[in-house]
């Protein structure tokens, strides 16, 4: 026999599923593959701003004598050189299918590289993070990673997720590498594994949570 609770519990999913708005943006390769190259994005993004590199584990750009080591992820990554902003590297795409009003986050990898002078062999860069930028203007930052301590300290990927509020059905996302020194020196930052993904409001969260509860208590009944 169905109870009332289970009944209502369903009623809600129904409600829910109905209005909630279709989460059908699409970002195109979070992963970041795409041919090694200087000054190039992996297909389909873009050069948003300066010269980003794709990048495997050999390089480019890497002249420590160690592979680095790749992100979660794997495959290619992007490395971007950031200083103050108008001088950032960064990449960008135009991603279409938001629901104006609803929070989206995005999640990715991120890592900083450092950077040794393939001449003198001095050990190079700043602490750095990156920068959400939606349709130019900067809505989050990430945590700040410091450089490896030494060119042979193994390279250590973190999880970070910033998250903004769609005005529109389209919008011009773009990740731009920063370095933390006031002066302008750079920051050599890694990214890969880029996701986006709708944020459920509190309201449908809760229901959520509360269909579980039943489902658990009717396996056990």
């Amino acid at each position: 026999m169905t109870s009332m609770t289970s009944l209502s519990v369903r009623a809600g999913f129904a409600a829910l599923l109905l209005a909630a708005p279709a989460s059908a943006q699409s970002l195109l390769n979070g992963s970041l593959e795409g041919p090694v190259a200087v000054g190039s994005a992996p297909p389909d993004w873009f050069e948003w701003q300066k010269t980003p590199d794709t990048c495997d584990a050999a390089g480019p750009f890497n002249n420590t004598g160690t592979p680095w080591v790749l992100s979660p992820d794997g495959g290619t990554f992007v490395r971007g050189g950031g200083s103050d902003f108008a001088n950032s590297e960064a990449i960008g795409q135009v991603v279409t299918g938001f629901s104006t009003g609803d929070t989206y986050a995005v999640n990715f990898f991120q890592t900083n590289l450092g950077f040794q002078h393939p001449t003198s062999g001095d050990w190079l860069g700043e602490d750095g993070f990156w920068e959400l930028v939606i349709d130019g203007a900067v809505v989050g930052a990430s945590d700040v990673l410091s450089r490896p301590a030494t060119p042979s300290d193994s390279i250590v990927w973190s999880v970070d997720t910033l998250s903004f509020t769609a005005t529109s059905a389209s919008h011009e996302i773009a990740l731009v590498s920063r370095s933390t020194f006031p002066g302008g020196l750079a920051a050599y930052m890694g990214i890969d594994g880029v996701r986006l993904s709708l944020v459920p409001t509190p309201g449908s969260a809760a229901l959520m949570a509360l269909g579980g509860v039943a489902a658990i208590r009717r396996r056990r009944a």
